[in-house]
């Protein structure tokens, strides 16, 4: 059983399929979804830190927001509109701004950039002020993605990235470290495989396992990031890949993959990034605390030791500090009852 057994991969067939059937049409239509309409503060980069700012309803059934302002981020539920934070203001764009302001001090090497919304341009100078570059996009975003999924495109170029969420300022620098490490060596991308939180802790059901948490992970190579996720689009819309997993003769629906809904950035990472990823070494780092990991990541680790022999996993944070009792007595019987014999 491998990897590929049990969760759908995104393979070059269907890339090519995709490129050799898909209209004129469909290919605009899709390729708006992640085309910068310009980009404001060019800076060098040779290591860029991405991330994506946009301010959407988690899931298309819910009503679009009106067009946003710093006084509907502020205080939306002033405006009648719900938000999964109190102030987005707040939540995303105070981080980004101060940790923009930190990086111009602390580590002028590296390049915030940021991924856009159209709707969200007035913040433009704001931005660029505080250094960032900006790569204004031509959507607003429809839900949560594609606005999720544009930070990744800053692996589309050569150099390191590092992709984290405007509201994860603490552990960037630990994060920029980390994709560094990779340059050092033969391994080509760092992550974190999980559950997300809000599945209700199934942690033995594979629709709900992450290759790679999508506000949490480094590269040290490129991909073709907008080629893929338009491919992933156009199969997927036309059945060509599945969106459910397959453990014998059941199909599990996956966590995250109704499009543009919460969660398809992640099943964008499992599908197309991760097994490409898995070729060129992948360093796995494991939070000693986390109970949450399943045999699903025994099967991913398995698929990326096969994939390239370099990859490793790194086991990190504090171990539990709970007293031991080392004088407990074992019996050599418990588990393993001796067999009668005449």
């Amino acid at each position: 059983m491998s990897w590929s057994d049990i969760f759908p991969v995104l393979d070059d067939s269907m890339v090519a399929a995709y490129q050799a059937e898909a209209t004129p049409d469909e290919k605009r239509d899709l390729g708006r979804l992640f085309e910068a309409e310009g980009i404001f503060n060019p800076r060098p980069a040779k290591h860029i830190v991405s991330t994506s700012l946009f301010w959407k309803p988690t899931r298309k059934a819910e009503p679009d927001y009106p067009a946003p302002s710093r006084e509907v981020m502020e205080n939306p539920e002033k405006f009648g509109l719900s938000s999964r934070f109190e102030s987005p203001w707040d939540h995303y764009v105070v981080p980004l701004l101060t940790t923009a302001r930190t990086l111009r001090t602390e580590r002028p090497d590296l390049t915030p950039r940021v991924y856009l919304a159209n709707d969200l341009a007035f913040l433009i100078e704001e931005l660029t002020s505080a250094d960032c570059e900006v790569y204004l996009m031509k959507s607003s975003s429809l839900r949560h993605n594609p606005g999720a999924m544009w930070r990744f495109l800053a692996m589309e170029e050569a150099g390191l990235v590092t992709v984290c969420d405007s509201d994860r300022a603490e552990d960037l620098l630990h994060n920029v470290e980390r994709t560094e490490l990779l340059a050092t060596g033969t391994l080509k991308y760092w992550r974190t495989p999980y559950f997300p939180g809000e599945v209700g802790g199934n942690y033995g059901c594979p629709s709900t396992y992450r290759s790679t948490n999508a506000c949490h992970f480094g590269a040290a190579t490129s991909l073709p990031i907008r080629l893929l996720a338009e491919a992933l689009l156009w199969n997927v819309a036309r059945k060509k890949i599945e969106t459910r997993c397959t453990v014998g003769p059941l199909k599990i629906p996956i966590y995250g993959t109704n499009w543009p809904d919460y969660g398809y950035d992640e099943y964008f990472l499992n599908t197309a990034v991760y097994p490409r990823m898995a070729k060129e070494g992948i360093l796995t780092l494991l939070y000693r605390r986390d109970q949450s990991h399943s045999y699903w990541l025994a099967l991913d680790l398995e698929f990326c030791a096969k994939a390239n022999s370099n990859s490793e996993t790194l086991h990190w944070g504090s171990p539990w500090k709970e007293p031991v009792d080392t004088e407990v007595e074992i019996n050599p019987n418990r588990h393993f009852p001796k067999t009668e014999t005449s």
